[in-house]
């Protein structure tokens, strides 16, 4: 006989003999890309007046869809676009679906890039705490879930907290629905991301010129 920690409940068992769950799955995730996919033509639209903004190249940009099953045991697929990764400079909206919880869309920021856009906190605090934000207070940069630990509401600190928060070597806002507001999931894509770019515009309007020493002028890679 099986030891009982290798042993399956009745539970369990259901769910082996079970596939209809296991397919829906993957009908879900199936979904959840077409859906992204769609979205990401839309961003692309979105992103065309304020080029000045990003790194060079982002027009030419194709959105980035992968997915995984184990964020925290759970199954999620990730959108990143626009979105430019290096070691030690980062810029990139993620936007996710994260099974049994949220989509969520989340601007994350380091090295040149947080110093571009972070270089006036009091000035972009109150546009956070007006449209709901919240703000990565973690210390894993690669970590997405909404508990206590890692994100907090901007409403719920103050400007001394937020200004340590922004002295971080890496700078994250998000915005999250439940999964299960499912048919609303476009819409709050939408508009999240249409916050994030005016909170960028807000961080670094056009025709500023006042960069820090060394930094590449607007539009380039680095």
């Amino acid at each position: 006989m099986l030891p009982a920690n290798l042993q399956l409940s009745q539970k369990e068992t259901d769910l082996i003999k079970n596939t209809e769950w296991i397919l829906s799955k993957h009908v879900i995730t199936k979904k959840v890309y077409s859906l992204f996919g769609e979205i990401s033509e839309q961003l692309k639209v979105e992103v065309q007046p304020f080029n000045y903004l990003f790194p060079e190249n982002i027009i030419n940009q194709s959105g980035k869809i992968s997915k995984g099953e184990n964020y925290r045991l759970l199954p999620y697929v990730i959108l990143d676009y626009p979105a430019f990764f290096w070691k030690d400079r980062i810029f990139a909206v993620r936007t996710m679906f994260w099974w049994g919880n949220f989509f969520s869309v989340t601007l994350h920021l380091s090295g040149i890039h947080k110093e571009k856009f972070l270089s006036d906190p009091g000035l972009i605090f109150p546009f956070l705490r007006e449209k709901n934000f919240y703000i990565s207070i973690g210390e894993d940069e690669w970590q997405h879930h909404f508990e206590p630990d890692n994100f907090v509401e901007a409403k719920n600190i103050s400007i001394a907290e937020f200004q340590k928060i922004a002295g971080k070597q890496f700078f994250k806002i998000s915005k999250k629905i439940p999964v299960s507001e499912w048919n609303n999931a476009p819409e709050f894509i939408l508009d999240s991301f249409r916050e994030i770019m005016q909170f960028l515009r807000i961080s670094y309007p056009a025709g500023k010129t006042d960069l820090l020493p060394g930094f590449p002028k607007a539009g380039s890679d680095l």
